[in-house]
């Protein structure tokens, strides 16, 4: 870890607002990246007046759409076996290929833009929306809202804990991180559920206005 902590402050050290890009970028196209770390340092930077807000954040939005563009386009061109070898480890059963592509048919913008923020989807997130063929426009709109999220939050967090992101690296090295991910994916879950869920909601409302006047 501090190992990684060392070579991306090295990267930033070198290239500045491009490390951001290149490690988005490659992060967003599929290969593993270090982009909580090179996002929580350059907040860092920010808070010491070393490096912009709005530019860090800019570069690291446009390198994830970059790298989002590119994988959209792989497995647009490249068809399912590309794909299939992409998330093999991933989607390894027939039935989950399918239930995949039935989420993207009905909410592929949403998917796009949470799987964008969320840790590992980032890496994925692309291959399937350019295989089931979402529209170009609605792809690029997603990814670019999803792509200006996730920088907000990184370089957001480092300038928020300045001095203490080297605690908050230590932190996140424990494992404790996959506990605040598995809260925020429930979070996105729920919202995202109760959002796209109307009838239940006027059925469960329904049932609650029946029972208070038969109460009453």
């Amino acid at each position: 870890m501090l190992t990684l902590v060392q070579w991306t402050s090295t990267l930033l050290a070198h290239l500045g607002v491009v490390a951001i890009y290149v490690v988005l970028a490659a992060e967003a196209l599929g290969i593993p990246a270090p982009s909580e770390i090179v996002l929580l340092l350059s907040g860092l930077l920010v808070a010491q007046g070393r490096m912009g807000f709005v530019p860090a954040v800019a570069t690291g939005a446009f390198g994830s759409l970059s790298g989002a563009t590119v994988a959209y386009w792989l497995a647009r061109v490249r068809g399912r076996p590309f794909v299939e070898r992409r998330l093999q480890s991933v989607f390894h059963n027939p039935d989950h290929w399918g239930r995949l592509e039935a989420l993207f048919l009905r909410h592929a913008s949403l998917v796009v833009i949470v799987g964008r923020v969320l840790t590992g989807v980032r890496l994925v997130v692309s291959y399937p929306a350019g295989l089931f063929r979402m529209p170009l426009p609605a792809f690029l709109t997603a990814s670019a809202i999803g792509a200006l999220i996730w920088p907000l939050i990184g370089i957001g967090a480092g300038w928020y804990f300045g001095p203490r992101v080297m605690q908050l690296l230590r932190t996140l090295h424990k494992g404790e991180d996959w506990a605040l991910a598995g809260l925020v994916v429930a979070g996105i879950g729920a919202a995202a559920w109760w959002r796209l869920s109307p009838r239940w909601r006027r059925t469960g409302d329904g049932r609650g206005r029946r029972n208070q006047i038969e109460g009453d």
